[in-house]
């Protein structure tokens, strides 16, 4: 297990700080349009304080989520602290979005395309585990057909139908998409793990192939051979020590011819 803890601690940490770097730049871009409307109520409705108080507080509450969101992320150092944030930030937004759309006259017919947005957002620049990337934009769009069933009833009743279907198809687009993502993230991080340790493997080979190179000083008699350590080694244990080669030994034929004239070469070396 050790082997493997490395590879997957590093491809893991290079994953998190992209998710977060991705879901930071969401975060600090959905404040820009938050503000925008503040400042465009303001300006709209500078002389009648009291009617946009409510609505002031709306777009205050909308400010603060992503601003929080975006401090909460920045300071995410885990993978499990990073999906816990990620996925209360995907919920706020969801009751967030819910809400002020209950705020809207009984009967208002609001247009698909805001929670459309949303969902795509959610599933696309929301990375997470598979079911706390998809309970978030589910509960969404749960929410969202509730209201379309009893809420926005009078004027976006006929369009029910088509709304339910198109939330269906999208949410099912997404899921599939999350779950081929994570299916590709565990691909590549088995990949890159198996070439880790592969390149691990090569170069401790490397390492313990020891090869006998330069100029070996050897004595002319006995053949000692001078070694690193300034003294004379028998020639069988410096080859042992500098490679992985083993000896066994034997009698060639003319040493053989020399120390045993009166026997058979074939004798002897048996």
């Amino acid at each position: 297990m050790g082997a493997h803890a490395p590879p997957r601690m590093h491809i893991d940490n290079l994953r998190l700080e992209n998710d977060r770097r991705l879901v930071s730049a969401l975060l600090a871009l959905s404040v820009l349009p938050f503000i925008w409307f503040i400042g465009l109520d303001l300006v709209v409705h500078a002389d009648d304080w009291p009617r946009i108080q409510g609505p002031m507080a709306s777009r205050a509450l909308t400010l603060a989520v992503p601003t929080l969101g975006l401090m909460a992320i920045r300071r995410v150092r885990t993978r499990a602290a990073y999906s816990r944030v990620v996925l209360g930030i995907a919920l706020a937004v969801a009751v967030m979005l819910l809400s002020l759309n209950l705020q809207q006259p009984y009967g208002s017919a609001l247009p698909l395309r805001t929670p459309l947005m949303v969902l795509i957002v959610m599933y696309g620049a929301l990375p997470n585990s598979f079911y706390r990337q998809v309970a978030a934009p589910l509960v969404f769009s749960a929410g969202n057909i509730l209201e379309r069933l009893y809420w926005l009833t009078d004027s976006g009743r006929g369009d029910l139908a088509s709304d339910v279907a198109i939330l269906l198809f999208v949410n099912l687009v997404g899921v599939t998409m999350v779950h081929r993502r994570l299916a590709l993230e565990r691909e590549v991080s088995v990949s890159w793990g198996r070439e880790h340790l592969a390149r691990d493997d090569a170069e401790r080979a490397l390492k313990e192939l020891r090869t006998l190179r330069g100029i070996i000083r050897i004595c002319s008699y006995c053949r000692k051979i001078h070694n690193e350590a300034g003294a004379w080694q028998q020639i069988e244990a410096y080859v042992r020590d500098h490679s992985h080669a083993e000896f066994s030994h034997g009698i060639c034929p003319e040493c053989v011819t020399e120390h045993f004239p009166n026997q058979k070469p074939a004798e002897v070396t048996d």
